[in-house]
């Protein structure tokens, strides 16, 4: 299999040669990772943590229900399937020929938890719980109440090896043992509202998980507990302990009921799942239950695996960021498998923590997995309830649909290219679709023609703004499957000018010293080094420089094209524009406007593509700025007088300037200090300011006068009188 960067080189290269009347910068978008592949959805495939795709397990339909819910599965010493859940309170059974019967009917709506012994069905109804039980063998439908305790949920029921049943209940969160006879006793009461679930260790420890505060129990043959871990999470969902007697729980919530986890010591690797925005199809009857005060702000959903080894030692086994974890068994391969909502994905997770996308459901939740001794896995789903076999072997084709991957804007597509590997079990196939709608519809495109040589096939469907993939897997060997490891395809936009959105003129004196990149200047107006004054893409510092402009701009390209600027001058009653600068890449302009005449100006901003494109597609837009002054002398002080009296002088003059308001004036007598004045209206504010200066006194030995005006934008004139009095 040829590199896959020669592969996106002669995809890029099919793009140049047969959409060059596009002009634009081609783009590649790759997949390769279990992020990038998950983000699609799954039919019959699995996708593995180093992010290849090959065909799931087997997945058999063996009961349809009319119920929304199955709760909980069990199987009985001949290898009968139970089923049961809500909303009837019904129990059937699904015998090893897959065919099912009704085999129990309880009063209550809900069943959440079976339990078998040699001979008898325990089957636990909720609101008001009770435990049932029926004889295996009893065709008749009957069965007695063999438990009532006064709690209202019954969440788990265990039996122990010497017929003891343990149940533990909500929304008083105590654990009930009742013995083969039906006597009961309170084995042990929690100060939680409710205990969960409930499995024995390989010491014949109780381990329960409760709700409210997330505690996972160690309770001993007396009923003495220990907290063997403090989730962060408000409710544990399900407890498994492998072959080994590590012990794994499962937690669900929002936001985590504490920052610190000081009880763990390191933690597996974690999913890149995005978060869920969906509703579910029917409101789960399951809980999370609202912890109590003190459990922070709501945040996301969020579900974690945790593995207590046998020392105590717990790890974050794994982290599902949008999903709540149901329930987990393990695979006849050792690895760990857990049930997920409300994606309706089946995860496996090998001994260090990596995931696998094992199967996806079109049911929204995997809610209970039961393993028989033979190592083969039946899972229950809800919201629709039924049950699933999953099998050793691996399906014979499957597929995985991509996103409808949003291009920005309308596009050509490139070709397409693949790597695989073990090719020699099957193949794998691409086909692609394409539309304008986010969704794809019936407005889309058909399914191309399959695409068969991963080395780079030009795609046919036809230019939009998105486009979905289909990679099919096939295998002709039962144990095998090949793998896509990595896909990746070329498009291009079409191209479109560039868009100037704003042009700011600054005020005069304001000046960018810092730049990055030179454009080609129009020496007469450019800085003393010839090349001119900018801020190139990132702002630098402003400062102040007298007679120095600037003019800045936000100037944005839908292709996301390189561009550059030239900035164009002319007097407002010109015609004809003359560049102030060319092949410029910053965001701002400053150059020295004392090299231009005095009066009003415009500029016009030219952005170009160029940066992207071959000359013959450049695309450019221009802008021009609104009426601007340029205004580098001083006002011109005129009609100086000095009149002498015996009891006074009297110096009047006037102050004009053509473009700038008269904001100053002082006054020096003899070469003394300067002295402020105001204009006989008492405020400078306009381009004529006529002045009377009296000065009591005798002014004898008086003989020189200078004025000193100032405008708005900080130029100065002088006026003079000398003149012995």
């Amino acid at each position: 299999m040829k590199n896959l960067f020669l592969k996106i080189q002669l995809s890029l290269l099919f793009v140049l040669v047969f959409s060059l009347a596009e002009a634009s910068t081609p783009k590649i978008k790759t997949y390769k990772s279990q992020r990038d592949f998950s983000a699609g959805e799954p039919s019959g495939v699995s996708i593995n943590a180093t992010g290849e795709v090959v065909l799931a397990p087997q997945v058999t339909e063996i009961f349809k229900s009319d119920s929304p819910f199955i709760w909980a599965t069990v199987l009985d010493n001949k290898g009968n399937l139970y089923a049961a859940g809500g909303t009837k309170g019904q129990v059937f059974k699904i015998d090893k020929q897959k065919k099912s019967s009704l085999f129990f009917e309880v009063e209550e709506v809900q069943i959440f938890a079976l339990a078998a012994s040699n001979s008898h069905l325990y089957i636990a109804s909720s609101p008001e719980g009770k435990v049932y039980k029926v004889a295996l063998n009893d065709k008749s439908g009957k069965g007695t109440v063999f438990f009532e305790p006064e709690e209202i949920y019954i969440w788990s029921m265990v039996l122990d090896g010497k017929g003891n049943l343990f149940v533990a209940t909500g929304e008083k969160g105590n654990i009930y043992k009742i013995d083969s006879s039906g006597k009961s006793s309170l084995f042990y009461e929690s100060e939680e509202d409710h205990v969960r679930k409930l499995a024995f260790d390989n010491k014949g420890n109780l381990i329960a998980g409760t709700a409210n505060k997330g505690l996972v129990l160690r309770i001993d043959s007396s009923g003495k507990a220990f907290v063997i871990y403090d989730s962060p999470l408000v409710e544990i969902t399900d407890v498994y302990i492998d072959d080994k007697g590590n012990i794994y729980v499962a937690a669900t919530g929002d936001t985590p009921l504490r920052a610190t986890r000081p009880v763990v010591t390191e933690e597996a690797g974690q999913s890149d799942e995005d978060e869920m925005g969906e509703e579910e199809a029917i409101e789960m009857v399951l809980q999370p239950i609202v912890a109590g005060g003190g459990g922070g702000r709501a945040g996301k959903r969020i579900g974690e695996l945790y593995r207590i080894d046998s020392e105590g030692t717990v790890r974050t086994f794994q982290t599902l960021k949008s999903e709540r974890i149901y329930c987990i068994s393990s695979l006849s391969n050792g690895q760990i498998v857990l049930g997920a909502g409300d994606k309706g994905l089946l995860y496996a997770l090998n001994f260090v923590g990596e995931m696998t996308i094992l199967t996806k459901f079109e049911e929204t939740q995997v809610t209970h997995i039961t393993r028989d001794q033979r190592g083969y896995c039946y899972i229950a789903t809800s919201n629709a309830g039924n049950v699933y076999s999953l099998d050793k072997s691996v399906n014979k084709s499957g597929h995985l649909l991509s996103e409808a991957f949003d291009a920005g804007m309308q596009s050509s597509w490139g070709e397409i290219s693949w790597e695989t590997r073990d090719l020699a079990t099957g193949k794998i196939v691409l086909q692609s679709r394409s539309g304008n709608s986010e969704k794809p519809d019936k407005t889309w495109s058909k399914w191309s023609a399959e695409y068969e040589t991963g080395d780079g096939t030009a795609i046919t469907s036809p230019k939009a703004r998105y486009i979905q993939l289909k990679a099919i897997v096939s295998s002709n060997d039962e144990k095998k499957s090949p793998g896509l490891k990595e896909l990746s395809f070329s498009y291009l936009h079409k191209n479109v000018a560039p868009d100037i959105r704003k042009i700011y003129i600054h005020n005069p004196g304001t000046y960018y010293q810092e730049a990055t990149e030179n454009g080609k200047s129009n020496s007469n107006y450019s800085g003393s080094n010839g090349q001119g004054d900018y801020q190139a893409p990132s702002a630098g510092r402003k400062s102040h420089k007298q007679g120095y402009r600037s003019i800045s701009w936000i100037s944005s390209d839908d292709n996301g094209d390189k561009q550059s600027y030239s900035v164009f001058f002319k007097g407002i009653e010109e015609k004809k524009w003359r560049i102030l600068v060319e092949d410029f890449h910053g965001i701002a302009f400053s150059w020295d406007s004392e090299l231009m005449p005095d009066g009003e100006y415009l500029l016009k901003l030219e952005a170009r593509d160029d940066g992207s494109n071959p000359p013959a597609m450049v695309l450019k837009t221009d802008k021009v700025s609104e009426p601007f002054t340029i205004d580098n002398t001083g006002p011109v002080v005129s009609d100086l007088v000095v009149k002498s009296t015996a009891n006074e002088t009297l110096i009047s003059f006037t102050a004009r300037d053509k473009f700038s308001n008269v904001s100053s004036v002082e006054y020096s007598l003899n070469a003394e200090d300067w002295q402020l004045t105001y204009p006989v209206d008492g405020i400078c504010d306009s381009k004529l300011e006529k002045f009377e200066i009296r000065i009591p006194g005798s002014t004898k030995g008086l003989t020189s006068v200078v004025i000193k005006a100032e405008d708005s934008v900080k130029n100065r004139g002088f006026g003079k009188n000398s003149k012995t009095l």
